[in-house]
């Protein structure tokens, strides 16, 4: 978008994003900037190069206040649609929304965005690869960014490339951890064989990073979370007038091609 607008735009990635991204980027005119270790370095580089330029503006998905509060925008236009569809959020009838959780700027704020609008009646629910759940170590940690997912042995390496964080947001993490209900994890596999399913239902097509959400109304749902519920006073009577939310953004566009090998990597999953 900055590109079309005519200004010189550099973006920083790690060397294991798509590369359709990076692709379509240069294809725009974007200087796209890789780098051979993951997403934190490049964020901590595009952070190092834009300080040595009076004119750059950084938007820094860690600790950009401004993008995290544009982020919660979002949830203003939720509760439009929500109104016009006649769905009631409130006590009795509790809102759940299962989030895609990178480095956590973009699930964060909208997490903020949904407490404001409708408090305790929304309960948010981040959701990571089981290879870079660099949130859910963070927070359960209390290190926040003192802490990686390789210092657990995790190699960071996922299908959901718009998750491939080892190191959370500290800003984030500090400033959400008592809004977020919980985090659940989601295997490589899982994640095409969701969207082949979906595909295969609905007709809608997301990336794997896009659907990460979706196994969390079965997690609320089953047996394991019973002490989750009671600890939030949520009785079998609210559960059955509950609204389940899967925040499924990224998907249109992907090039055809790639996501017709999405779509049958997922089919065959889903047949074995």
């Amino acid at each position: 978008m900055a590109a079309r607008l005519g200004f010189e735009v550099t973006v920083h990635m790690s060397a294991d994003a798509r590369q359709w991204k990076k692709d379509q980027l240069r294809a725009q005119g974007v200087d796209v900037k890789e780098y051979a270790s993951d997403y934190s370095l490049a964020v901590a580089e595009g952070r190092r190069q834009a300080e040595s330029d009076a004119q750059c503006y950084f938007i820094d998905d860690e600790n950009s206040t401004n993008l995290f509060l544009g982020y919660a925008v979002a949830a203003c236009r939720l509760q439009a649609q929500l109104a016009q569809a006649g769905v009631v959020v409130d006590a009795t009838h509790p809102l759940f929304v299962y989030l895609p959780c990178g480095v956590g700027g973009g699930p964060g704020g909208v997490a903020f965005g949904l407490k404001l609008m409708f408090g305790d009646a929304v309960h948010c629910i981040f959701a990571e690869p089981t290879h870079s759940p660099c949130m859910l170590l963070g927070v359960y940690t209390g290190l926040h960014d003192a802490v990686c997912v390789q210092d657990f042995g995790i190699d960071n390496v996922t299908a959901a490339d718009g998750l491939a964080v080892g190191r959370p947001s500290g800003f984030v993490g500090k400033a959400m951890q008592r809004l977020i209900d919980g985090y659940i994890t989601v295997a490589d596999d899982e994640l095409y064989a969701l969207l082949a399913l979906l595909y295969q239902t609905e007709g809608r097509q997301l990336e794997p990073s896009a659907i990460a959400g979706a196994p969390g109304m079965v997690h609320v749902l089953s047996d394991v979370a019973t002490a989750y519920r009671a600890r939030l006073g949520l009785p079998s009577a609210h559960m059955q007038q509950a609204t389940h939310l899967v925040w499924a953004t990224g998907g249109s566009m992907v090039p055809k091609d790639e996501m017709k090998a999405y779509i049958t990597k997922g089919a065959m999953i889903l047949r074995r």
